[in-house]
């Protein structure tokens, strides 16, 4: 008996054992990296201050808004969009805006100034500010508006679409996504990002999405983890055993 356990402990350890090794790489690489660096807080700089002004959080940054030369009220806007929700004030640029969701038109942008609403980002104006929150020095390497969820990449979550896509030179390869009607950086992406991306893959052992926690392979490795420690076990009792009974003698 204990020479069959002995060798199916072989072999399941066998097996097991480079899933427990990347385990333990793949946990050490998430928890040695600063999540700020992984977020890319570092890539952007924001030169303004968010308002919370109804069902949204607020956002601070380093400047405040001019809240005196806001010509278009939120009253005046309530009134023209009684269903707004998540109201913010912010800046595009040189422009102050509100941004907020209305459920007959979805992602709003209106000029503060005038109330007028601000058409969809174009390529210029979507370049203009990602140099202008990009912290680094390294031109733009490509533009791409993206508005299909087929033609999404696997960083990028389809509910912030449509996004433009605006990548910087580089090794690390800083891109901005930048959503086409509030001209918010809805999230950035780099190296370092990429890599915990797919840690996190191998790490749960999903290496579709990365989303499903639960999935069967995973099980499987960790029952078969749990038998294989419980033969362990047991090899070890045993010998214990036989070395009291050999001391004995």
């Amino acid at each position: 008996m204990i020479k069959k356990i002995r060798k199916y402990h072989k072999w399941l350890m066998a097996f097991v054992g480079i899933q427990f090794l990347i385990w333990s790489l793949t946990g050490l690489y998430m928890v040695s990296m600063d999540i700020h660096f992984i977020h890319g807080e570092h890539l952007r700089v924001e030169h303004r201050r968010v308002e919370h002004l109804r069902d949204a959080s607020p956002q601070q940054t380093n400047q405040t808004l001019a809240l005196d030369k806001v010509n278009y009220s939120l009253s005046n806007l309530l009134s023209e969009y009684p269903h707004a929700q998540n109201i913010t004030l912010g800046h595009m640029l040189d422009k102050q805006v509100y941004r907020f969701m209305d459920h007959a038109r979805g992602k709003v942008l209106i000029d503060a100034d005038s109330g007028k609403r601000l058409a969809p980002l174009n390529e210029a104006q979507a370049l203009n500010l990602a140099q202008y929150h990009f912290s680094g020095t390294a031109a733009v390497a490509s533009a791409k508006l993206i508005s299909d969820v087929e033609n999404t990449p696997p960083e990028l979550s389809p509910r912030h679409l449509p996004v433009w896509q605006i990548t910087f030179a580089g090794f690390s390869s800083p891109t901005f996504y930048i959503n086409q009607y509030t001209a918010e950086i809805v999230t950035t992406r780099h190296l370092a990002w990429r890599m915990f991306d797919w840690m996190w893959r191998f790490h749960i052992m999903d290496y579709d999405d990365g989303e499903n926690v639960a999935n069967w392979f995973l099980l499987l490795i960790a029952l078969l983890g749990c038998v294989a420690a419980s033969m362990g076990a047991v090899l070890t009792y045993q010998r214990i055993c036989n070395n009291k009974q050999a001391g004995a003698k």
